[in-house]
C-alpha cells in the first residue's frame, strides 16, 4: 500500500517537473494522473487494494468510532447525573470474529476508549474478550452492538 502511495507522490512531483511549473497546482494534477495510472495498472501493483480505497476505509471507521464516543459519552453523563445511581456493571465473554492480532488490540482498545466500558482480558487462545460494562441488562444486546459496529469496520477495513 505504502509504495503505491509513493509512486502517486512521484508522479506529482514528476508532472510538476516536466511542466517547469513547481506549485500545489501542478502537484494536484500530476497527482490525479498518477491516481489514474495507478487504476490502470493496479493489477501488477503490490498490495490487494489501492491505497486509497483503503485510507477511505481508515478514514470511515475512524469517523464511525468518534461518532460512537460520543454516543457513549452522552450516556455515560447522563448516568453520572441521576439523582440516584441505579447501575447494573457487568463482565460478559465477547466471541471475537476477528483473527488477527492487530484487529483483536484494535478492537479491544475501541472497546475501552468508549466510556462505560473495558476491555478486561483478552483469552489465550484468542478466541474471547472479557468486557466489564458499566451499565447493562441486555448482554446478547451488547455482544450484538459490538459485532455489528466495532468488529463489523474492522472486518471490512481488512477485506
Amino acid at each position: 500500500m505504502a509504495i503505491q502511495f509513493f509512486i502517486n507522490i512521484f508522479f506529482g512531483f514528476l508532472w510538476m517537473f516536466l511542466s517547469s511549473e513547481f506549485n500545489h497546482e501542478y502537484f494536484a494534477v500530476g497527482f490525479f494522473w498518477g491516481l489514474i495510472i495507478l487504476v490502470i495498472f493496479r493489477k501488477v501493483l503490490p498490495g490487494k487494494h489501492l491505497y486509497f480505497i483503503v485510507l477511505w476505509r481508515w478514514l470511515k471507521i475512524i469517523w464511525l468510532f468518534l461518532i460512537e464516543l460520543i454516543k457513549a459519552d452522552i450516556a455515560v453523563f447522563q448516568l453520572m447525573f441521576k439523582a440516584k445511581l441505579d447501575v447494573n456493571p457487568v463482565i460478559f465473554e465477547y466471541p471475537l470474529s476477528v483473527k488477527k492480532d492487530w484487529q483483536i488490540v484494535m478492537l479491544a482498545n475501541m472497546i475501552t476508549l468508549t466510556p462505560g466500558t473495558i476491555s478486561a482480558n483478552i483469552s489465550h487462545d484468542n478466541s474471547k474478550i472479557f468486557i466489564h460494562r458499566l451499565d447493562t441488562d441486555d448482554i446478547p444486546g451488547e455482544i450484538d452492538a459490538i459485532k455489528t459496529s466495532f468488529e463489523k469496520w474492522l472486518l471490512e477495513v481488512d477485506k
